[in-house]
């Protein structure tokens, strides 16, 4: 069975081991001329370039330094002449050093004898020059001056003319070799052309040969899959062949019989999902119909006083003043339930989808409050409560100082809203809002000398729809929106509260 399939396994293997054959020549061939062209290169480069540089850079500080030296005999401050021997002894050091590496690199007789002409030319040349230096900083200018013309001068420009000697014989190498470069370049580049071209060549037959026997039943293949691929799965594929082509054939039957089997489960859960599309839909129906008919039902009921008051004031069926003036409070009664209703559902509605944005910006909180407080007025009047913002009554908000905070406007209005409502709508007599500033954290504080909430409710109050057993009417929705709001804003927010003691809501929020 391990070699079942060897005829194609051969035939492949051949084109294989002939193109590895070519791949490996030319690697070979590549390997050596890369090798050579690099001596070249290096030698090119690293050697002969490099020489150029330093016998330029000695050739430099030769000339520099005989205009210092004519500084020293020119200069009459002694210090500007100690100078000028400083540059000189700083600039004999870099000579120095670049004429030890030129030595490193000087390999053959012709350069060893140039580099010999050059160190007689500038030992002969120094010696001269230290005289002439000792002359001017002697202040003897003249003698100096004769001594450079009479004796420096030939011997100066022997030993530049050794320096360029050096210079022209680095760039002659670096001809020669740049020269050899290129047509070794060139060989390379017509030689691996031709192992290319050939290896094409050889490739080309191979394949031709090879994929004649191997497209036939792959044709008959192809025609057959664009069937199956059009949902006839009652197509076979023959293989009589025992080789890759017979089992990849196999495959493709085997295939064709499991799409087959996966199509019909397809078909079932397909059918399954719309039996639960159709139950989902059922579902939001029923509560679709059920909400409507709860909001029509609270809605109905204000209406229908509003209607039938209305249609008597409009008959003119009142008999007296007073008659008037009740029916004008039944409906003015009906009114305001009428927009409770409208108010709670739209309140329900929003502060479920609230909390998806977050748009913080920095606004003075301390007016949001104000503001917020004075809207509760009218119901805090009605009641005959106090309400006191951070220890003010209401006559002297005005000297409250302005809080700067950095934060959702449209949230905090809502957190503040619901603990104030909170308050208003359990307080005895007294309401305290406190709203200050401090190590870059904003507390809220608003307490009520309400009935107060026992302890075990605490946490539980922050739920959604969650009410304390025997509180007055509400959503349930009101404390957690002000957790959300809290959380929204990295804060935290705590409640100290017992029965008949009052309730007192702490939030704790930073400044972003």
């Amino acid at each position: 069975m391990l070699f079942r399939n060897y005829r194609i396994i051969f035939r492949i293997g051949l084109v294989i081991a002939i193109f590895c054959f070519l791949m490996f020549a030319l690697a070979t061939v590549e390997y050596l001329a890369i090798n050579r062209i690099n001596e070249k290169l290096e030698q090119l480069v690293n050697q002969t370039y490099v020489k150029v540089e330093l016998a330029q850079d000695m050739r430099f500080l030769s000339r520099h330094k005989a205009v210092l030296i004519r500084y020293i005999l020119l200069l009459e401050d002694q210090a500007e002449k100690e100078f000028e021997l400083q540059r000189i002894r700083d600039e004999e050091k870099e000579y120095d050093e670049a004429l030890s590496r030129l030595t490193a690199l000087v390999k053959n007789q012709e350069e060893k004898a140039i580099l010999d002409s050059i160190v007689e030319g500038q030992k002969e040349t120094e010696q001269l020059w230290d005289k002439v230096i000792q002359y001017g900083l002697n202040g003897q200018a003249a003698e100096g001056t004769k001594l450079l013309l009479v004796e420096v001068r030939s011997r100066q420009w022997g030993w530049l003319e050794s320096l360029n000697t050096m210079v022209e014989q680095q760039k002659k190498y670096a001809r020669a070799n740049y020269a050899f470069t290129l047509a070794t370049s060139s060989k390379i580049h017509w030689l691996l052309a031709g192992i290319d071209v050939l290896a094409i060549g050889i490739g080309l037959f191979l394949a031709i040969i090879i994929s004649r026997s191997i497209t036939g039943p792959l044709t008959d293949f192809t025609r057959k899959v664009e069937k199956i691929a059009q949902d006839d799965l009652s197509v076979q594929i023959d293989c009589d062949t025992r080789d890759e082509i017979g089992l990849l054939g196999k495959h493709i039957n085997h295939m064709a019989r499991l799409r087959k089997k996966n199509q019909e489960e397809l078909d079932d859960y397909r059918l399954h999902l719309e039996e639960l599309v159709e139950q989902k839909t059922e579902e939001l129906n029923r509560q679709r119909e059920k909400f409507a008919s709860i909001l029509i039902h609270d809605l109905k009921g204000p209406v229908i006083p509003l209607l039938g008051f209305t249609k008597r004031l409009i008959e003119g069926k009142t008999k007296t003043p007073e008659d008037t003036l009740t029916y004008l409070k039944s409906i003015e009664k009906s009114s305001q339930q009428f927009l409770v209703t409208i108010e709670k559902t739209s309140r329900n509605l929003r502060e479920k989808s609230a909390w998806d944005m977050f748009n913080p910006e920095q606004f003075d909180i301390c007016h949001l409050a104000w503001t917020i407080a004075a809207s509760f007025i009218p119901r805090i009047e009605d009641r005959q409560l106090s309400l006191q913002f951070n220890n003010l009554e209401k006559s002297s908000w005005e000297k409250l100082e302005p809080i700067l905070f950095r934060g959702d406007p449209g949230q905090l209005k809502t957190l503040i809203e619901n603990l104030l409502g909170n308050a208003v709508k359990y307080a005895v007599k007294m309401i305290k809002l406190e709203l200050w500033k401090a190590d870059n954290m904003l507390q809220l504080c608003v307490s009520d000398d309400g009935p107060g909430i026992a302890q075990k409710y605490h946490e539980k109050i922050f739920e959604q729809y969650f009410q304390v057993p025997g509180s007055r009417k509400g959503t349930g929705i009101g404390l957690y929106s002000v957790q959300r709001v809290t959380e929204n804003h990295k804060g935290r927010i705590s409640v100290d509260s017992l029965p008949d003691k009052g309730t007192s809501f702490r939030v704790v929020l930073p400044d972003s």
